[in-house]
């Protein structure tokens, strides 16, 4: 592997690939994160979801235009010309299928949020990466915001009771319930609660999702998903010696964050985030919506 990764983009349908691009291809940046390049990108978008068709041939324009990416026909192209792969598709129906090829190819795979659309394909991914030995990795930048680490990482603290987490919730038919975008709420629960839901609860209305889970121990978190009114993400954090509260970093860009982790990630070092807990984040999104539909509390063995 050369000093400065050759890195390809699967999915052309989301703002993160142009910022992304801009980030690790821009010396200049004053938030460059360095060693590694976008070189080519296989722009591969949902013609049945707006927010993908709708944004495609933007992006396209901007990341060739400015940074210079080479688009391929496919991700077979794809992997013979890059070291790692950043799979950026909007939809995260797509994401097992084209995650496929690259597990199969053993190249280094970040899976941007969602890891998928649904509970069954996300183990799936994470089951092929398994049987074939590629390291795979996924998480919402929300878990890395400054502000959220420097609340994690306090050593006052102590050992977390209970969390309060929140982010915007906006919702779409083809990845439901908060797949498509409650998920940063649900990340931001895990970094502070960590594995071990048993059951969760979920109330929804227009304006809000409210997700309450119980864990083995006796915690009790929760998730709100915000549709109504200001929208921001962040989390209230009872801890063993002080109540703690953390909303986003306007000043250092999330996106930068979260590279910091991908790079050292392609280089070999372990995933930021292990299999179980994002996997664990999945089942709770998935017994969420189930409770939801059914009204009734669902433990995450039912739907795993």
């Amino acid at each position: 592997m050369s000093d400065e990764l050759r890195i390809g983009v699967i999915g052309f349908d989301t703002s993160h690939v142009p910022a992304f691009t801009r980030l690790l291809n821009d010396p200049e940046d004053p938030f460059h994160v360095p060693g590694g390049k976008v070189v080519a990108g296989y722009p591969s978008y949902s013609p049945d979801l707006e927010a993908s068709y709708s944004r495609v041939e933007g992006f396209k324009r901007e990341v060739t235009e400015k940074w210079g990416v080479r688009l391929v026909s496919s991700i077979k192209e794809l992997l013979g010309q890059v070291d790692a792969v950043l799979l950026e598709s909007v939809d995260g129906r797509r994401h097992l299928a084209e995650a496929r090829p690259v597990i199969e190819a053993r190249k280094p795979l970040f899976i941007d949020k969602p890891l998928a659309a649904n509970y069954a394909d996300a183990a799936e991914i994470y089951r092929l990466a398994q049987e074939r030995g590629c390291p795979v990795f996924s998480a919402s930048s929300l878990r890395f915001d400054a502000n959220i680490v420097k609340v994690k990482e306090d050593p006052e603290l102590g050992e977390v009771y209970a969390c309060d987490a929140f982010s915007p919730a906006h919702l779409d038919p083809t990845n439901p319930g908060l797949f498509w975008y409650g998920i940063h709420g649900v990340e931001i629960l895990y970094t502070f609660m960590g594995t071990g839901c048993e059951k969760v609860t979920c109330t929804v209305t227009d304006g809000y999702h409210l997700v309450v889970g119980m864990w083995l121990d006796g915690r009790i978190g929760t998730m709100r998903g915000i549709r109504r009114g200001a929208l921001d993400y962040g989390a209230t954090v009872f801890g063993e010696h002080k109540v703690a509260q953390a909303t986003y970093s306007r000043e250092i860009p999330l996106y930068s964050q979260l590279l910091k982790q991908i790079i050292p990630f392609f280089r070999g070092a372990s995933a930021p985030v292990a299999p179980e807990e994002t996997l664990e984040m999945m089942a709770f999104m998935q017994a969420a919506l189930v409770s939801e539909q059914e009204g009734r509390d669902v433990t995450l063995d039912e739907v795993r």
